[in-house]
């Protein structure tokens, strides 16, 4: 009965110590249980500084656009209009200009036709050369390719080779608030929910050493289940 009381105080210890950890151990795995449910594949995070744990970040400088009063941005091959992600988008961005009621926009080798919502209309394949930039003028637009310029005013259902000199479109810096949101909205598409939780529960958001951590937490909390069993053994 003399170590009752030593165990009694290390027990209280020990458990204060792993509460968190057992905490997150508990709520990790039941989330995790319901991923399909909670759809935790396929939500993103959005918190700057967990973005920034994980290393996320683009290869590449964003390329942007100002179209009218709107701002397009390509990073890394993802389009977003005023940092809302474009999924119909695949590509280079060399260039866009405001059509009429809707977005055109230039890859190397298509040119995507967007509501101003982003909802994609129509994809057109260019096979006269690689797109270097995209131009206007009135309401005709051009496609320099090459050392050719084309030009199209019928809805580009025909293309005819030109000599005129458009208003080509060129790369902008886009404001700071702008740039912020669009490289939070690239981030946070590259690191699912799931992801974060699975680390959690695993403890390698911690690094190499995390999954040790949440080892000792299990060992701890083994422990604390036999001393319980002796202190009442003891009690009894």
């Amino acid at each position: 009965m003399h170590l009752n009381p030593w165990i009694f105080r290390w027990h209280g210890h020990l458990g204060v110590g792993a509460s968190l950890l057992v905490t997150i151990l508990i709520i990790t795995g039941i989330a995790l249980n319901h991923t399909e449910r909670l759809n935790l594949d396929s939500r993103f995070v959005g918190t700057g500084w967990l973005l920034s744990w994980y290393g996320v970040a683009p290869e590449s400088p964003p390329i942007n656009f100002r179209v009218g009063d709107r701002w397009l941005t390509e990073v890394d091959g993802s389009l977003f209009l005023d940092a809302v992600h474009v999924p119909s988008f695949k590509g280079s961005l060399v260039g866009a200009v405001q059509g009429d009621g809707f977005l055109i926009v230039g890859t190397a080798d298509s040119i995507y036709l967007f509501e101003d919502n982003g909802q994609l209309i129509e994809k057109l394949g260019w096979k006269a050369g690689t797109i270097s930039r995209l131009g206007h003028l009135r309401d005709t637009t051009y496609i320099n390719s090459g050392e050719d310029t084309f030009a199209s005013s019928d809805g580009f259902l025909t293309w005819r080779s030109s000599v005129e000199e458009p208003v080509w479109v060129l790369t902008q810096e886009a404001p700071p608030e702008v740039k912020e949101s669009v490289l939070l909205a690239f981030r946070g598409r590259g690191l699912p929910w799931e992801r974060v939780l699975l680390d959690l529960h695993s403890g390698r958001i911690l690094g190499s050493w995390g999954s040790y951590v949440m080892d000792a937490a299990a060992v701890v909390l083994l422990l604390l289940v036999i001393s319980g069993i002796y202190n009442w053994y003891l009690r009894r």
